[in-house]
């Protein structure tokens, strides 16, 4: 079985070389890699073609961002899984192969993934996957209900089939933050997710400051939208859990206008979906949550006097 694997490339000459070594130690070693650096400004470029082996295509194009390189990689594929890995993330040597094991299982699955850990700075931290499987246990899960903590896929430990794209389409080139989230509730709506409870990618955190990065691309990012896709799938969701994941992506939005001062905004957001039909049993089973939110606006606005 050979796999596509996209590297989406965009000004990470420090990482670019580990997360390439990474793909090349796999036990399992029918692939094609496709390198897209997306306009780099660093050596980034230069790294990854400094590489040789004939399994890797690198492929420069100007900056459109990170789902316009992903869709290029996939465009440009030509096996019938495609694996992603960002720039600066790793595999464990047996990601793929343990894939492998997932796909003849389970061939009518969408998406297959395994669990992934976090590291920042030094400190290493297991991604909260709300499933209830043994280690090295995989089975088909509900995506909504186990990314009710951390989500459950990360786009560098996710293998998906090249004929889903073509059903549910491509990685939105409008979003340039939870652009990854968005494709994988797609998918999720459409496919059975097949998941594998062991550590088989790390996914390296951004060291910079992610509310200021937020509040500079909030306008690009899921959050935006969440009410609208909500709206827009609500009635076509299998799961019992997708409305409860979309509150909880609405109270992220939530608590995002309290951090940057819009609190009007924040406490009109949270009683419109208090009071309406998707919510009153999930404002409930989360109330505490919601309470605090709630005493969290009343006592910023009391101060400002708003």
């Amino acid at each position: 079985m050979k796999f596509s694997i996209v590297v989406p490339l965009f000004n990470k000459e420090k990482h670019i070389v580990r997360a390439i070594n990474s793909i090349l130690k796999q036990t399992h070693q029918d692939f094609e890699i496709l390198i897209i650096d997306d306009g780099s400004t660093d050596l980034s470029y230069n790294k990854a073609i400094s590489i040789k082996d004939s399994r890797i295509k690198v492929y420069r194009k100007k900056n459109e961002g990170v789902s316009s390189a992903r869709n290029f990689g996939v465009q440009h594929s030509t096996c019938e899984y495609i694996a992603f890995l960002d720039a600066d993330d790793e595999w464990k040597p047996m990601f793929l192969e343990s894939i492998i094991k997932m796909i003849k299982k389970y061939p009518e699955a969408g998406a297959y993934a395994t669990s992934y850990e976090f590291k920042d700075q030094g400190v290493t931290r297991r991604a909260n996957i709300n499933v209830n499987l043994n280690e090295e246990e995989f089975t088909v899960v509900d995506y909504f209900k186990c990314s009710l903590n951390d989500p459950l896929i990360s786009a560098s430990s996710v293998v998906i089939k090249k004929s889903v794209f073509e059903h549910v389409g491509f990685f939105s080139t409008r979003l340039t933050r939870g652009e990854d989230l968005e494709m994988w509730c797609r998918i999720a709506l459409n496919y059975p997710i097949v998941f594998l409870n062991k550590v088989l990618a790390t996914y390296y955190l951004d060291s910079e400051n992610k509310l200021t990065r937020m509040e500079r691309n909030y306008s690009e990012s899921f959050l935006s939208i969440a009410e609208q896709f909500l709206d827009k799938y609500s009635k076509k969701n299998k799961s019992l859990y997708f409305k409860e994941y979309m509150i909880k992506i609405i109270m992220n939005k939530i608590r995002y206008f309290i951090d940057i001062g819009k609190r009007k905004q924040a406490r009109e957001l949270l009683w419109k979906y208090m009071s309406t039909k998707y919510s009153k049993k999930i404002w409930i089973k989360n109330y505490l949550l919601s309470y605090k939110i709630v005493y969290k606006i009343n006592q910023k606005l009391k101060n400002k006097n708003i």
